[in-house]
């Protein structure tokens, strides 16, 4: 690939979308449009931007022309090839002008349908393999697909082959029922799933009509998808967002893929979101919208702001950066802040959090006579390093780390909850935490860290557990098939679970005892696949470990890396979650793109 094309590969989207945008007020975005291909297509979005960060989407309000209608056509905000050639379009809008060129190739050359690229991402765009409908394990009225389509193999053979290959006709396009029921025009459960001359119903008609090809081993494969555009706030004016997503392939090339996108909003009650990503306000709020085109997806954060009646920002105290972030928050969605406690209610509040216990008379009376300024942060202190904080947070510990008698035994619990205590009595680093935990040996009584292992009995135990509890992810679902709703595959959970496999347990002196122990070899395969896998890091990729080193020491090492993405942010969520009851992330182990933080510069 020429050195030209591999640094266009790799430039972010919002540069090669917004490098040339106009400094007028009056917005299109992209600022150049080139359609290769008779079903290639553009997605417009027009921005009239007053003054920052208050913006309004015009797409569908603004006047827009071309000049060589020959060349190439707009409906609704979208830009579609009539022929080959170079035009230019205008669009308008209270005096403002703005041109974008036009350019239109390969109109004349035949464009097959990707079966793994477009057919998929039209049955997904459909819904027809949700997890509610043929996704699901055993299917629907008989038809199975692959969840999402992470099984492609499975997906032609039972639309090809299975019942003698009723569901599509390549004679009688029309007559298929794959098109049919979903139009219903033959009762389907599931409720009408296409329209006619949709994005969707097009590819599925056409990939029949051409005979139901699979897909080429040398086809350019999907690598991203990005969002356009990522983050805007509007104010009151501003009630609706068109969204372009823009598909980044293995061979450089990019392409509109908004029309095949499934679209969602983290906030149906602030703004939903439509099948070809216009998302329009309900109410004040913040939501997040979560575009998925295959395996990929993205997002974009939308913040609605009005005023609210009789609301006046009285600037509270900040005692430190936290409060100023909160506050900067609260300011901003017109949220007055809850006004300072008293300092019985703060001494209460705060021996509940870091002890497990109420203050006593005499803390209650010395604290209450106590005239310092800095008396409550020294109150902090002397919480922190008491018996009763660390035997509170070593219960709450042993919770999360599943120390029960059942799993450990009673001798094992005890040894495991002092070593916790000991552990938060004398301020030990998380990072040394995670990593005693994670590769640790031994006899269970001798060193009690290794109880992790004794509670995690199996690999893909051992993934779940670890990444709920040190990432902040719920990967189980991709133990079985690609994540509905997140970016993880099942190719990354297996291989996590490589990192664990190869932990070994054995009877210890006594009965009650275990001894962990590395064992000198062991695999993991994809059940899928068959492939035997690698140890994989979460959005590093697959790293090879020497025979003779343990593995677990490269996934901490990883863990515990300064700039992890995961692992800071997860505990820190963690223990806000328990000292206000709510997570910036909530729930608190649950992280994902279609799950945001309600204050994202807070949890950085």
């Amino acid at each position: 690939m020429p050195a030209k094309d591999n640094a266009v590969k790799y430039l972010p989207l919002f540069l090669l979308f917004a490098s040339s945008l106009p400094a007028a007020e009056l917005q299109v975005v992209p600022s150049a449009v080139e359609l290769n291909g008779p079903r290639s297509q553009q997605q417009l979005t027009i921005t009239w931007n007053p003054n920052e960060p208050s913006v309004r989407d015009l797409t569908a309000d603004a006047s827009v022309a071309v000049a060589n209608p020959e060349i190439a056509r707009i409906e609704q905000g979208i830009v579609i090839p009539v022929a080959n050639g170079s035009t230019t379009l205008t669009v308008q809008y209270e005096g403002q002008s703005v041109s974008v060129p036009v350019t239109v190739a390969s109109f004349d050359q035949p464009q097959p349908i990707s079966f793994e690229v477009e057919t998929l991402a039209a049955l997904t765009k459909a819904g027809c393999n949700m997890g509610a409908c043929h996704g699901s394990p055993s299917g629907k009225g008989g038809f199975r697909l692959s969840l999402r389509g992470y099984d492609p193999p499975l997906d032609v053979l039972t639309l090809r082959t299975e019942y003698q290959g009723r569901r599509t006709n390549v004679l009688q396009p029309d007559e298929s029922l794959l098109l049919r029921k979903p139009l219903m025009e033959v009762a389907h459960a599931g409720g009408r799933r296409l329209y006619r001359g949709d994005p969707a119903h097009k590819v599925l008609r056409q990939w029949i009509a051409e005979g139901l090809p699979t897909s080429q081993a040398d086809e350019p494969q999907l690598e991203r998808v990005e969002v356009f555009p990522r983050k805007r706030v509007f104010q009151k004016e501003g009630t609706r967002q068109q969204v372009i997503v823009t598909g980044f392939f293995s061979d450089g090339s990019h392409r509109d893929v908004t029309a095949l996108t499934a679209f969602s909003s983290s906030s149906e009650a602030v703004a939903s979101v439509s099948e070809s990503g216009l998302v329009d306000k309900l109410e004040r709020g913040e939501t997040t919208i979560l575009a998925r085109y295959l395996d990929k997806m993205d997002t974009c954060t939308l913040t609605f702001l009005e005023d609210v009646p009789g609301f006046e920002w009285k600037e509270p105290e900040a005692d430190n950066f936290i409060d100023r972030l909160v506050n900067d928050k609260l300011r901003q969605l017109q949220i007055p802040p809850a006004e300072v406690c008293t300092d019985d209610e703060f001494l209460r509040r705060v021996t509940l959090d870091l002890a497990g216990r109420l203050p006593s008379i005499e803390e209650a009376s010395a604290f209450l006579a106590d005239n310092a300024p800095d008396k409550r942060l020294l109150a902090v202190d002397r919480l922190l390093a008491s018996d009763d904080h660390a035997a509170f947070w070593s219960l709450k510990w042993a919770d999360v780390l599943r120390a029960n008698s059942n799993k450990l035994k009673s001798p094992g619990v005890h040894k495991f909850l002092r070593w916790l205590y000991t552990g938060v009595l004398h301020d030990q680093p998380m990072d040394e935490f995670a990593r005693e935990l994670l590769t640790a040996q031994g006899s269970v009584f001798e060193n009690p860290a290794a109880n992790y292992w004794r509670a995690s009995r199996d690999p893909t135990d051992a993934v779940e557990t670890t990444a709920q509890l040190f990432l902040g992810i719920r990967i189980q679902c991709a133990k079985c098939h690609n994540h509905p709703f997140e970016r993880w595959t099942q190719d990354n959970y297996y291989g996590v679970a490589a990192a664990f496999t190869r932990v070994g347990r054995k009877p210890g002196a006594t009965p009650d005892d275990e001894v962990i122990f590395v064992q000198p070899g062991g695999e993991v395969k994809q059940p899928r696949t068959g492939k035997t896998m690698q140890v994989h890091l979460l959005l590093k990729g697959d790293v090879d470990v020497p025979a003779d080193q343990d593995r677990r020491e490269v996934f901490a090492n990883w863990l515990t890396e300064s700039n992890n993405p995961f692992f800071a942010k997860s505990l820190s969520n963690r223990i806000w979650g328990h000292l206000f009851g709510r997570g910036i992330v909530d729930p608190v182990d649950d992280f994902r793109d279609s799950n945001p933080p309600s204050n994202a510069p807070l949890l950085e």
